[in-house]
């Protein structure tokens, strides 16, 4: 079992963490430009597509000493894990992830952009969805672990020690972990760590993960493991820490042209500059748990927005060597009381938004 653990993490005491631990080769077949459609990693990994080092869950101890980007607005540097899942067939791609992002690549007006962390998944028949957990901080390693479900397709998100998330349906074979950093921008500035990084066998014993590095930019990028502890980072040093998203005096409820100008820059960031049917309807959190995963003790109102198009998941956090999401429909959350991002999602087919409440259209 991985135990949460807490403490200090600077950025200076992630360099130093470097000391005794082995730097693996690079991994840079053909170099990608770190941009919306062809992101960047450098990651510790176990298992493969190849070769699947079966699992029945996984976890590792999270933390960064600095998560930045310049432009919160247009793109975003993540400190993640993933597990990929139904490795029995070739023809999936489909994975449940957690971690903290920098920039959400769209805004939650009255807001800041986003340190967060959040959990997100793609399914069979399901193409991606996106959830925020909480504020997060520099400094910090707080426990992520996906735990299979005996007897199912489900994958329980467990952060903090918290049940935060289901992902349904989503396969038993899970055969590969990643752990580390995705930036869509060359000039993000990481230092982050993952300890304590196990994961359990199909006995359900746990074991330290046998690591090994796949870094796409070693310009960019350096990558350490020992097995049970991931090292990664920009070379550009970390010369400043974002604070964490709090609340603010600023935050005002959303009106239907915030509602309507959000759904259009997500729109745009996925690939689809003129959405259409773009309605919503004002539901509780409780409602959307079957939609959208995720575990919630409020019942806080908020805006359930959908409209169709032809989507591109550029804005989608995705495992090293998936391709971007693809759907007919997207859907997007948020807060009715202060206009927050809630989650995302790409759908194939459009909820019956009616089930929720009363329908109203905003373009």
């Amino acid at each position: 079992m991985v135990n949460r653990r807490v403490g200090a993490l600077s950025a200076v005491g992630l360099m130093l963490m470097t000391s005794g631990f082995g730097a693996v080769s690079a991994h840079a077949d053909s170099a990608p430009q770190c941009t919306a459609t062809d992101h960047c990693y450098s990651v510790g990994v176990i298992g493969s597509q190849a070769e699947p080092l079966w699992m029945n869950a996984v976890g590792a101890d999270l933390g960064v000493g600095c998560l930045h980007v310049d432009d919160r607005d247009n793109e975003f540097a993540n400190w993640e894990m993933w597990i990929l899942t139904n490795l029995n067939d070739p023809k999936l791609d489909t994975w449940v992830e957690a971690g903290m992002t920098a920039g959400t690549l769209h805004a939650s007006p009255g807001q800041e952009k986003g340190f967060l962390w959040y959990w997100a998944d793609s399914r069979p028949g399901s193409p991606y969805r996106e959830s925020y957990i909480k504020p997060a901080r520099t400094n910090e390693f707080e426990n992520v672990t996906f735990k299979w479900v005996p007897g199912s397709g489900d994958w329980e998100i467990h952060q903090d020690g918290d049940q935060v998330a289901v992902s349904a349906g989503n396969g038993a074979y899970g055969g590969r972990a990643d752990n580390g950093l995705e930036v869509t921008t060359a000039g993000a500035r990481i230092a982050g760590a993952s300890t304590n990084f196990q994961y359990q066998d199909t006995g359900n014993v746990w074991h330290t993960a046998p690591t090994y590095i796949e870094n796409d930019r070693p310009d960019l990028f350096f990558g350490y493991t020992n097995g049970k502890n991931v090292v990664a980072g920009t070379h550009k040093p970390c010369l400043d820490e974002v604070g964490p998203m709090t609340e603010n005096d600023e935050a005002t409820p959303p009106t239907p042209a915030s509602l309507l100008a959000a759904a259009k820059k997500l729109a745009s960031l996925n690939g689809e500059p003129n959405p259409g049917n773009i309605e919503y309807v004002q539901t509780g959190r409780q409602a959307l748990a079957s939609l959208d995963g995720s575990r919630t003790t409020s019942d806080d109102p908020a805006y359930l927005i959908q409209m169709t198009g032809e989507f591109v998941g550029h804005a989608a956090k995705v495992p090293r060597g998936s391709k971007a999401p693809r759907g007919n429909v997207l859907t997007l959350t948020i807060d009715a009381k202060t206009g927050r991002t809630l989650g995302w999602a790409i759908a194939l087919a459009p909820h019956d938004l009616s089930r929720l409440g009363t329908v109203s259209a905003l373009r």
